[in-house]
């Protein structure tokens, strides 16, 4: 048995929510990707994220946001296609969605697409007896500083009854929540007794979930698509880059000391993963979107102030050009080389 399949029987490793948005595209298409039906989905009153229409699929928590161009709702609407449609599948949807479904399969069918953008994705491990992912051995080794990592910051909340004192709710989280990355480990027998009416709840369940945002979103997205890495695999391939447990020596180099047995054997047989991805450089066309989405409300507010007077402006301009850093140069030339100008 390898290492991966041997976490794998002691640890489930899920998808636990999935966002994007399908641009240049119309309601019935991006239905049909998620392999279900028009009749699957109810309206609802507000929309949300900036959409003005919401639909929710009537089998649990997926989510449909929009723009329609008339105030009817139909197969038929036709919808703003530069906004296009975001999709949000929360952790419940995705339990209820995976019954007859399969996530990674819909993963697979939307990476295919030119204008799909990732905007979120959560993977999460379930240790259901806290062998190895545990709360209280995470926490223990968080207050007493035995971890290094590249999140500069950690926290953690808690909540507890008012008349015994006992905990609700305990979650840590490593990194920012508004950051595009981070991580939250929580008590998750503590979740499901407080918010739910289960019975068979672990006595020692643990949960620790990755959150991807953003470009991280579509890094994680191309590390399982195009790497053919499983989620388990990135998840862990993820904590490794980003976090480490250790055992304290007297060497004054937290960095030199051994990683705790514990969290080696979560991590064992996976490589660090990058997540981060090269910005392409800025071309004059998007300088050009920017200056119009941005700012020329305030140079025409400005300009109107001056009574058409641009005399302001060229002393703007003749400054600026005093600052130009190599990245504008670079733009500059190779917008001339497009229009067949010589630099």
């Amino acid at each position: 048995m390898n290492a991966e399949k041997g976490i794998r029987t002691m640890l489930k490793v899920q998808i636990d929510w999935l966002e994007f948005t399908v641009l240049n595209t119309q309601l019935p298409k991006v239905i049909n990707t998620l392999d279900l039906g028009w009749t699957d989905f109810s309206p609802l009153v507000k929309g949300r994220f900036g959409y003005h229409n919401q639909l929710k699929w009537q089998g649990g928590n997926i989510f449909i946001m929009f723009t329609a161009n008339s105030d009817v709702v139909d197969l038929d609407t036709k919808i703003n296609m530069q906004s296009g449609v975001h999709v949000m599948i929360t952790g419940q949807g995705c339990k209820q969605y995976s019954a007859k479904h399969d996530l990674m399969h819909l993963i697979r069918v939307l990476s295919a697409h030119e204008r799909v953008n990732f905007t979120r994705i959560d993977l999460a491990v379930d240790d259901f007896e806290s062998k190895i992912v545990s709360y209280d051995k995470i926490h223990d080794a968080a207050i007493k500083g035995h971890f290094t990592s590249r999140w500069s910051k950690w926290d953690e909340v808690t909540s507890r009854q008012t008349s015994t004192n006992a905990y609700l709710g305990r979650t840590m989280y490593f990194g920012s929540q508004a950051s595009d990355l981070f991580c939250r480990v929580y008590d998750k027998t503590l979740e499901r007794k407080v918010n739910s009416d289960e019975k068979d709840v672990p006595e020692k369940w643990t949960r620790l979930e990755m959150v991807y945002r953003k470009d991280r979103a579509k890094k994680l997205v191309d590390h399982m698509i195009n790497g053919h890495k499983s989620p388990g695999y990135v998840l862990r391939g993820s904590l490794k880059q980003y976090l480490r447990f250790i055992l304290p020596t007297t060497d004054q180099n937290k960095s030199r000391w051994p990683t705790a047995l514990w969290w080696k054997e979560l991590l064992s047989n996976v490589e660090k993963l990058q997540l981060t991805i090269e910005k392409e450089a800025k071309t004059i066309e998007d300088m050009t979107s920017w200056v119009d989405k941005q700012i020329s409300p305030t140079l025409s507010a400005i300009l109107e102030a001056h009574e058409g007077d641009l005399a302001w402006f060229r002393s703007i301009l003749v400054e600026g050009s005093k600052r130009l850093s190599q990245k504008h140069k670079d733009a500059i030339t190779q917008f001339l080389q497009k229009e067949g100008t010589p630099a």
